[in-house]
């Protein structure tokens, strides 16, 4: 722990240049946040200035986030509650329906959304297609 606090110590001169200077900044901003300096502080304006170090080094060097598609939210949710084929099928109005969901063919209707928003606890603008 001595090691972060002297690091901390030191001022930021220079843009993160490489993935184990992400690493280490990500770990300081966690240890920082943990702490929940208060506003007006060192630590909290430090905290500001490696969050945005670390979204511009994100920014250059990382792939861009891709979104799930609304079949993949689903699989995913109901996986996650233990909710079978079968089970959805009823959901959604049918095998058909479902299979057509999950094929990409057919998107959900409004109450079908719906459903699925109250069933699994999925956001209803996750479940709308693109």
């Amino acid at each position: 722990m001595a090691t972060t606090t002297a690091r901390r110590a030191a001022p930021v001169v220079r843009p993160i240049r490489n993935g184990q200077e992400f690493d280490d900044a990500i770990a300081e901003l966690d240890e920082l946040a943990n702490a929940n300096p208060r506003e007006g502080t060192a630590a909290y304006d430090r905290m500001g200035l490696l969050a945005i170090l670390i979204a511009a080094y994100e920014d250059d060097n990382l792939p861009p986030f891709e979104s799930a598609s609304p079949q993949e939210v689903v699989r995913f949710m109901a996986e996650q509650r233990g909710i079978d084929s079968a089970a959805l099928a009823e959901l959604l109005g049918g095998r058909s329906r479902l299979s057509e969901f999950l094929s990409g063919t057919r998107e959900l209707s409004k109450s079908q959304i719906m459903t699925l928003r109250d069933a699994l606890g999925i956001p209803a603008d996750l479940l709308l297609g693109a």
